[in-house]
């Protein structure tokens, strides 16, 4: 998957041969098409593996007993980390530009990265089942909250960490008015 990654990542999708990946990766053509029926089918699973990898940021994120300011901060360091992977962040403008060859790819990347952020959503139902967060969607209020930390196009023009921290800062301040602290639930 490596040698695929890279050669697709400097060739894009048709400049890649199934062949060129066997003879780079020092494989069968069997052996290949053996795991990945076609070319297609590689470039999904490479795809699908970029979008997995910063998985474990965020369930590496401390919910427990802590105030949801710090909490939603964990969380967008852990956006803008998985975003800023160069990895994914390559593989993810592939996906944008074979869009038209792959639109089913896209409706796939969407689903992975929501499954992967699952933890921020699980942690704002629980909030709201407290009560200590207003009424939301919170599984809309997560993918917004993921716009903000990562710019939409903004964050794919410009990825500095000096603009990266701006709008970790930005996104925690405009959800902080939506949570109800631990005092004021209790008069």
């Amino acid at each position: 998957m490596e040698v695929a990654a890279a050669l697709f990542e400097h060739h894009g999708f048709a400049g890649v041969t199934m062949a060129e990946v066997a003879r780079r990766a020092r494989i069968s053509k069997t052996t290949l098409y053996a795991r990945y029926p076609d070319k297609p089918a590689l470039f999904r699973a490479i795809c699908s593996y970029a979008c997995r990898v910063p998985a474990y940021r965020f369930a590496a994120v401390a919910t427990e007993g802590r105030e949801p300011e710090a909490v939603l901060a964990d969380f967008a360091v852990a956006i803008a980390e998985a975003t800023a992977d160069p990895a994914a962040d390559r593989f993810l403008r592939l996906v944008i530009f074979e869009a038209r060859r792959f639109p089913e790819l896209a409706g796939q990347i969407l689903l992975e990265s929501r499954d992967v952020a699952s933890p921020l959503v699980e942690w704002l139902e629980a909030m709201a089942r407290e009560g200590r967060l207003s009424s939301h969607d919170p599984a809309l209020l997560a993918r917004q909250f993921g716009a903000l930390v990562t710019g939409g196009h903004d964050g794919l023009l410009q990825c500095s960490e000096e603009e990266s921290g701006k709008r970790i800062a930005s996104a925690v301040a405009l959800l902080r008015p939506l949570f109800r602290h631990e005092k004021d639930r209790h008069g």
